[in-house]
């Protein structure tokens, strides 16, 4: 009788410590996901940020009521959207992304820049976590889009 106690406690302790085991990965390493960073590349990122959601607001001003409609439309997939919308910039709106484009690849570059090997490894480790425990995530969205191309 006592042998089964002890057996059953060690099987007990042993799902327990799995469970937490897997929580922890599931979660990446438990720690924020910029904590790895300098204040100079928190910076960086953060610019990155500011000029997307300006550079954003930027085009969206030049959008028409034509080009709005078709952002709205929600018959149509993500990517059907984009072609009907790209179809109809101007000279003007074409440049403005092309500019905005560059300016982000140019912030990007920068960062790139300041990364150090260890800080790198950190990231792509963390995106392949990220990446492996969004599968499912990954199912249910191809299955939304499924159901949007049938209807």
């Amino acid at each position: 009788m006592k042998t089964f106690k002890l057996i059953a406690v060690c099987v007990v302790v042993m799902l327990v410590g799995f469970s937490t085991s897997a929580q922890e990965n599931r979660k990446g390493n438990g720690e924020p996901p910029m904590k790895h960073l300098t204040e100079e590349q928190r910076l960086l990122l953060q610019e990155q940020q500011e000029l997307m959601k300006e550079n954003r607001e930027a085009f969206k001003a030049t959008l028409s009521e034509e080009q709005l409609a078709i952002l709205e439309n929600q018959e149509l997939t993500k990517q059907e959207r984009r072609q009907a919308l790209t179809g109809t910039f101007t000279e003007t709106q074409r440049d403005l992304m092309s500019q905005n484009r560059e300016s982000i690849r140019a912030i990007k570059e920068q960062f790139r820049n300041t990364i150090t090997a260890e800080q790198r490894q950190q990231m792509r480790s963390r995106m392949r976590t990220n990446r492996n425990n969004s599968d499912a995530g990954n199912e249910l969205r191809d299955r939304m889009r499924e159901r949007r191309r049938n209807k």
